[in-house]
């Protein structure tokens, strides 16, 4: 056995060492350099840093995120303004439509007279709504469908006319400021209810400003009568 500092083996010099702490202290300091030694302060030393810039580099992102949100919230605001400058120019469109389609239907209801002359006819009048009902009343119309009635009446120009022989014959007309196949469609149906109604000949007509291409073949052929509204005519004095 060894006693004291007797050193014999390796084993020996472990059991010294664990008795005694300041033996590993110096031991190590002379096993190890200098560099070794300051390793762990070194460790520190970095991970401080890295730490350091850890903070540095959450920040940055922190208002990275912030431009980001308000980046955000600009484009979200320009989407909404966007949006709602759209619908205000579909709704000006739509209100100067309406207000060019009603202009264009009051303008030519006070033109019947000049309608039915350019159509080789005498004017008599402008038959009005309860006109139309009076008509349909007092004729067999059993068969047909309460709205297809309620839209003749609604009828936007019917006019009673002559020819120059004086018989009666009755002009029904659709006033659009562009004309379509619907237009053409409800003044053909009116025309026929008319002859059905009071046993005399009546034509079919549409007024507009523009035609929808689809209906100029039976504007051709005759079937039904076209007359133009000037656009100038369709501004307020």
């Amino acid at each position: 056995m060894t006693t004291g500092s007797e050193i014999h083996t390796i084993f020996d010099l472990f059991r010294l060492l664990a008795a005694h702490p300041e033996y590993r202290a110096e031991l190590r300091r002379h096993l190890q350099t200098e560099d070794l030694l300051n390793l762990p302060q070194q460790f520190r030393d970095h991970v401080g840093q890295f730490n350091d810039h850890v903070g540095q580099f959450n920040t940055h992102v922190e208002r990275f995120d912030r431009r980001e949100e308000r980046v955000d919230r600009f484009i979200e605001e320009q989407q909404r303004f966007n949006a709602e400058q759209r619908r205000l120019n579909v709704e000006s469109r739509q209100d100067m439509a309406q207000f060019k389609g009603g202009y264009a239907r009051s303008e030519t209801i006070r033109r019947a007279p000049v309608i039915a002359i350019s159509m080789g006819l005498d004017y008599v009048r402008t038959l009005n709504g309860a006109d139309l009902a009076l008509m349909v009343r007092g004729a067999d119309a059993a068969d047909l469908a309460p709205r297809e009635i309620a839209s003749f009446v609604d009828a936007d120009l019917v006019i009673e006319a002559a020819e120059r022989d004086g018989e009666t014959i009755y002009i029904a007309m659709e006033i659009s400021y562009t004309a379509n196949r619907r237009d053409t469609q409800r003044a053909i149906r009116n025309a026929a209810f008319l002859t059905r109604f009071t046993g005399q000949p009546a034509r079919a007509a549409v007024a507009s400003v523009r035609n929808d291409p689809e209906i100029d073949a039976v504007i051709a052929d005759g079937g039904v009568y076209r007359h133009r509204i000037q656009e100038r005519d369709l501004e307020p004095e």
